[in-house]
């Protein structure tokens, strides 16, 4: 009988467990409501003046309103470059793959901060990457400045560290 009581209350124990340890993933990931967000960002954008380098961005519903594909134009050594980042809902969960010049595709999972208007991308994996010490995009922080500004900061890793951050202020052009 105490064998049996020890067993429930240690299953008990690690439920309750499992129950905090998937909390703080799900705190502030309103998947949804962050989808929504993004979805407001359709259409052609520029970096501010401010930005040393000229980047544009085309944001655009695809797939019947279920994903936005965002095709970025940078300048790297005078040659435009063109990479893509597709961003869904898995479930609940928002999520992106960026198609990256470096020549992989993260997959990155992500959470919202309705309060500050802040989304936070994490790394959960990648394809074409041999090794966790080759370089790929690693974090992104979007922040929603207002209707027609919005800024991006995208870490980019090497070597399992942080090795530099590609920060833009971008200006919807109508």
């Amino acid at each position: 009988m105490k064998g049996r009581i020890g067993t429930k209350v240690l299953t008990t124990f690690a439920a309750v467990l499992v129950a905090f340890a998937v909390a703080p993933a799900r705190a502030g990931g309103d998947g949804k409501a962050a989808f929504e967000q993004l979805k407001s960002l359709a259409g052609h954008w520029e970096t501010e003046a401010t930005n040393k380098e000229k980047a544009t961005l085309d944001l655009e519903l695809t797939s019947g309103g279920t994903a936005v594909i965002e095709r970025a134009r940078v300048s790297d050594r005078g040659k435009t470059v063109e990479m893509i980042t597709l961003y869904y809902l898995d479930g609940e969960q928002l999520k992106l793959t960026h198609y990256c010049m470096a020549g992989n595709q993260p997959t990155m999972r992500a959470t919202y901060a309705p309060d500050t208007r802040t989304l936070t991308f994490e790394f959960e994996g990648a394809t074409n990457l041999k090794s966790p010490d080759d370089g790929h995009m690693h974090h992104a922080v979007y922040t929603f400045i207002d209707n027609d500004h919005f800024r991006t900061a995208w870490t980019f890793q090497k070597d399992q560290k942080d090795a530099f951050t590609e920060d833009a202020t971008y200006v919807r052009r109508k």
